[in-house]
């Protein structure tokens, strides 16, 4: 039977090793293109776009993980729980690195100056970054409010709009078929937030290309999460060539810039596919401290996302094709300050959902989720875990 227990397989470990690589992979990405022009527009695709896109898959595949395990084990979760959990999850790390974003982007422009930089540092789009609406697309993209960049250097922040759509609109869509008497207020929901959701099932952000069908990607993962459920994974070997097959076809089939393309995301698919495959046959780690490494990684991975290109970005004006070492010592010094600020942030978001459940247990939202006054209706370590260390 298909789990996430850490104690019986290795798919939660791998899950979050694979969170941390993409994060990783943006991370070098973005410091090639700023610093070693070389390796720009090789024969491989770009991590930074890689990477971006294996967020996507894993967070489709994770997120129904979630909306169907939880509703099932406990018949009073609903959209106001699954709702906070999101929340804690990813505001933890983004008002800290907008707060950090806005502090290294005055710097940069007080010292070194750049005009593409202050046409997006102004307080319309901060806020619009807080509210998520920022590089909005959608039927009412016409409307002015809405037409606001991602704020300052923080130009990776479009992605996460998409994200926190879609968590809201799915979850709508789910609690809706499974609560019927909410639906004066789910319906709203998802007619809000469906709409960026429903452009990229097969529009893109720009007319290049990127970001076209983040959607159509992330409904496939959500797909393998239900086969899995199903039981219809191979065998381990099976799995295991599926793996490097799709890997390879991948690496030989997507150009750089062509990442996009709908008709490669399949690949990722049976990647992810053939992962679950794999690690539900294998024991669970017996190496300790390789797991607390990959839990390392992997617990600052969303802030190493939002801040990295920020941090790397002054470096670029002053040293643009730096090389090597500059490029070494700035994806170092990301995952040094991402590291450091995700301790007190990113890493401490089980505690915030606790305490937004208490207030919530307080002030309950009808007809959400019906109040219970036993302790089975706050969160705990074990409720939330593995699930909860995959931020998308």
């Amino acid at each position: 039977m298909f789990n996430l227990n850490p104690a019986k397989n290795g798919t939660s470990i791998t899950l979050d090793a694979l969170r941390a690589i993409a994060a990783q992979a943006v991370c070098v990405g973005h410091g090639i293109s700023f610093f070693m022009p070389q390796l720009r527009g090789g024969q491989f695709p770009l991590p930074q776009n890689v990477g971006v896109l294996l967020f996507f898959v894993l967070s489709g595949f994770l997120i129904s993980y979630t909306l169907v395990e939880r509703s099932s084990r406990d018949p009073q979760y609903g959209f106001s729980q699954f709702f906070v959990e999101r929340f804690a999850r990813i505001y933890s790390g983004l008002l800290p690195c907008l707060v950090a974003i806005a502090v290294i982007d005055a710097a940069t422009l007080h010292l070194i100056g750049n005009a593409a930089l202050a046409a997006s540092y102004n307080f319309k789009a901060f806020v619009a970054n807080i509210f998520m609406i920022e590089t909005y697309r959608g039927p009412l993209a016409h409307l002015s409010f809405l037409r606001a960049p991602a704020f300052g250097s923080g130009s990776q922040l479009w992605t996460l709009v998409i994200e926190w759509h879609i968590y809201l609109f799915v979850a709508a869509l789910f609690f809706l078929g499974a609560r019927p008497a909410a639906a004066l207020l789910l319906i709203p929901i998802a007619l809000v937030f469906g709409q960026i959701p429903t452009h990229y099932v097969f529009g893109a952000l720009q007319d290049d290309g990127v970001g076209q069908s983040l959607f159509l990607l992330w409904l496939g993962g959500a797909y393998v999460y239900f086969l899995a459920r199903r039981g219809w994974l191979p065998p381990r070997g099976v799995s295991l060539a599926i793996v490097v097959a799709s890997a390879a076809a991948y690496f030989m089939v997507v150009r750089p810039y062509a990442e996009y393309r709908p008709s490669t995301y399949p690949l990722l698919l049976l990647f992810l596919f053939g992962i679950v495959g794999a690690t539900q046959a294998m024991p669970a780690t017996s190496s300790a401290a390789m797991a607390r490494v990959v839990r390392f990684f992997s617990g600052y991975s969303f802030t190493l996302y939002l801040l990295h290109h920020t941090i790397m970005y002054p470096a670029f004006l002053l040293w643009k094709d730096g090389g090597w070492l500059v490029f070494g010592c700035t994806v170092i010094l990301a995952n040094v300050i991402a590291a450091t600020l995700a301790s007190v942030t990113e890493m401490r978001h089980k505690q915030l959902a606790s305490y937004l459940f208490a207030v919530h247990t307080r002030f309950p939202i009808a007809p959400f989720r019906k109040p219970r006054s036993s302790a089975a209706s706050r969160p705990n370590a074990t409720s939330l875990a593995p699930r909860e260390r995959l931020p998308l």
